[in-house]
């Protein structure tokens, strides 16, 4: 770059960075320096012993005559703005979005979903789903064909409906399979990125029907993966919840569902068994979650090794989620956010009552009372270990689920501390409480109002930020099949809660995870049942604990295209 060329600059302001060819860079006076030392003390402390709030940082006032004091930029110079801005709704220099939220690229995927009923297929399908659309912004619709034949035929609670010798049976499912990949082909058309997901039994069981689908999906130009479910070393769990045995005993259920089986089992056929030599060219994953036996094949690319990571990890069975915030913090008795406090006299006594539940609910089985696994998690700060420090440990002794004449030692409750599951962090607004950031960041407190769930504190964090950290965690709460303790933040805690419970990314910080209470959830495939336990009331009602925020007339019901 010539001399020339490197001091020419524009008289017009700007909030970007600092020219990088003005050829000098200005010393701060004491006062600026001072300001900037301010600016970035860290508030966390809290109060001094004196009871006084942490120092404020800098006004938007003073922001902005710090950057109007910054060299000027080049003529030619165009500020670049994060990767991703132009999908972003809300996208501003003050508060980018983060590209972890945006779908990798412009490409269409259909996933089918096949296996013999009662293996886990509209599991699956269901939560891979809710995966996708939750944690990767994508478009996602589940295609179950048994909801469309209740639509379209009515219930058919009579095994025989499903005996495919019955012609009049036959030729009202290939109505229903027609029905199915006709919508499923128009949302393939529509949107230029998406996930279409075929949960079925009867229309994925053959090969003839399976080719017919793959032809048709194809023409939308979208890839293919099937997903093979089996259950070799586990007897097919009926599913009493499905809306096939309403009304009816689980006696009536489980015998009819097998006699449904039995009829599946007559003409299904497995992928790839070498029998028809085309599907050596589909890409496929065929996964045995009871034997821990998977195989992929001809599957590539970011997103369809993200399905395949999250189906292999994910748990068929039903187990439970305990959901706790932590006890009164010091920080919460007084109305401020962040910080790293211990519990207070109300957290503590909530902290002993959590112990209690924990060993007569958690580590025990419901029927029998006998000792169980469990698991316990927590955060890396003080309130939430503090919280769970009169949870009981208890060492038990397991056999080998294959070979039963192993056994070894389990520690049931032993606490596991994450720093994914730490607190939304506030940035500069780190230990203040909401009037003193309303009235030292009045711009930013607006900005949060309008859309709290992709606001960003000044250094800190946002919602949007809090959803990429947790994805590893929700892997690993799938993977897991004991019971299970999150002492976690109102924060995290209401974006796992969201995730479970169906709720759209735009709802979820509005979520109530109040103090003293456990929630319990216990996800399966048709629905996740939530039961909550209050564990401790005070005699006198606590004041606000911080999280208390003025009502949000902005609240969003669903999401933003770019959120």
């Amino acid at each position: 770059m010539s001399s020339e060329s490197s001091t020419v600059s524009s008289s017009s302001s700007t909030s970007g960075p600092a020219s990088i060819g003005s050829g000098r860079s200005e010393k701060l006076t004491q006062e600026e320096e001072e300001e900037e030392e301010a600016s970035v003390k860290p508030t966390g402390s809290g109060p001094d012993a004196k009871g006084e709030a942490p120092s404020a940082p800098l006004s938007n006032t003073k922001q902005s005559e710090r950057r109007s004091a910054m060299p000027a930029l080049p003529i030619s110079h165009v500020p670049q703005a994060a990767p991703g801005a132009s999908a972003a709704v809300g996208h501003t220099i003050e508060n980018s979005i983060p590209l972890s939220i945006f779908p990798i690229a412009a490409d269409k995927f259909a996933i089918c979903v096949c296996g013999l009923p009662g293996v886990g297929k509209t599991h699956i399908a269901r939560r891979l789903g809710r995966y996708l659309s939750f944690f990767h912004a994508v478009p996602v619709q589940v295609f179950n064909a048994s909801e469309y034949r209740r639509r379209l035929v009515g219930l058919w609670k009579d095994a025989t409906c499903f005996n495919f010798q019955n012609a009049e049976a036959v030729k009202k499912l290939e109505e229903v399979h027609n029905a199915v990949i006709g919508d499923m082909v128009a949302f393939l058309d529509r949107n230029t990125t998406g996930v279409a997901i075929f949960d079925s039994g009867s229309s994925n069981a053959t090969h003839a029907k399976r080719a017919d689908v793959m032809q048709k999906l194809h023409s939308t130009g979208a890839r293919v993966l099937w997903i093979e479910v089996f259950n070799s070393r586990e007897q097919g769990m009926c599913p009493y919840g499905s809306p096939d045995y309403a009304g009816a005993t689980k006696e009536e259920a489980e015998k009819d569902y097998r006699m449904r089986v039995e009829n599946y089992k007559r003409i299904y056929e497995e992928i790839d068994s070498g029998k028809y030599p085309a599907e050596s060219r589909w890409t496929y994953l065929k996964c045995d979650h009871s034997r821990q036996h998977f195989i992929l094949h001809k599957v590539t690319g970011y997103l369809p090794h993200k399905m395949v990571h999250f189906v292999i990890n994910h748990n068929t069975s039903a187990h439970e989620f305990y959901l706790s915030r932590h006890g009164q913090s010091e920080y919460n008795a007084i109305g401020r956010i962040g910080g790293d406090s211990g519990l207070s006299l109300h957290g503590q006594n909530y902290a002993k009552k959590l112990g209690v539940f924990a060993q007569e609910k958690i580590m025990t089985t419901t029927t029998t009372k006998l000792p169980r696994p469990a698991r316990l998690w927590t955060s890396t700060m003080r309130r939430t270990k503090e919280t769970a420090q009169y949870i009981p440990q208890q060492t038990l002794v397991l056999k080998d689920q294959e070979n039963q004449a192993l056994e070894y030692k389990w520690t049931s409750m032993r606490p596991r501390a994450w720093h994914h599951l730490d607190e939304l962090f506030a940035g500069v607004c780190d230990g203040m409480t909401y009037e003193e950031i309303e009235k030292h960041y009045p711009d930013e407190f607006a900005r949060r109002s309008i859309d709290k769930l992709a606001y960003r504190y000044p250094r800190g964090e946002s919602y949007l930020d809090v959803i990429a950290r947790l994805e590893p965690i929700i892997i690993e709460m799938e993977r897991h099949r004991e019971p299970l303790l999150i002492v976690g933040h109102q924060g995290i805690l209401r974006i796992i809660y969201a995730f479970y419970m169906g709720l759209t990314r735009a709802q979820a910080p509005y979520v109530s995870i109040p103090l003293n209470c456990v929630v319990q959830l216990e996800p399966s495939a048709f629905h996740c049942h939530e039961e909550r336990h209050i564990l401790y009331t005070p005699t006198k009602a606590l004041p606000t604990d911080g999280q208390d925020e003025p009502i949000n007339k902005y609240e969003m019901m669903t999401d933003p295209q770019s959120h």
